[in-house]
């Protein structure tokens, strides 16, 4: 079941055969790279996030499915950045290297988003990278995110602490890209 159909890629939520591919990207140091923690997923981590979330709070995991041939690319999260706050966090992976710098990490935010602020009631959609990242910082930059801060040695990582930009994008700021035919 598609839930978002883009040009080169579409969205949708996991399903019982996805599993084992999904549980071999989250678990495989070369599909998480160097730029995010690696922390191995059970099984059953795996099997809740088909499930879907249970409470406002958890992690709704979306696999990214390149249209032509419906190959498994990877997948994009969502939750709440904060329990009051009216913000939701985003994250991407692809997990082949093969497959990286494509423009599917791209049209794979600028689905979610889009989504996002047309299904639920949130002011901003946040997500953090590495400094050293510059490839996230691009697929973020070009879906219109501001670049907000520098989060100091926040993420562990490749054996180091590593800082973050945080960056963002608020609703009428995304409404106005939206609506020039981005």
């Amino acid at each position: 079941m598609v839930l978002l159909k883009g040009n080169k890629i579409n969205l949708r939520p996991l399903e019982p055969e996805d599993l084992r591919e999904v549980f071999r990207m989250v678990n495989s140091p070369e599909s998480v790279g160097v730029f995010d923690v690696f922390q191995f997923a059970s099984w059953g981590e795996v099997e809740k996030w088909f499930k879907g979330p249970i409470g406002p709070n958890d992690l709704t995991v979306l696999l990214i499915e390149r249209n032509e041939d419906k190959e498994r690319l990877g997948i994009v999260v969502y939750y709440s950045a904060h329990p009051i706050l009216q913000n939701l966090e985003i994250g991407f992976q692809i997990s082949s290297i093969e497959e990286r710098s494509k423009g599917y990490g791209a049209e794979a935010v600028r689905l979610l988003v889009d989504f996002l602020f047309k299904t639920r009631n949130v002011q901003r959609v946040q997500a953090t990278t590495s400094t050293e990242n510059v490839a996230a910082q691009r697929v973020l930059e070009r879906n219109g995110f501001i670049r907000e801060g520098l989060m100091r040695k926040s993420l562990f990582g490749d054996g180091r602490y590593q800082d973050t930009y945080l960056y963002s994008i608020l609703r009428d700021e995304w409404v106005s890209i939206s609506s020039k035919g981005y």
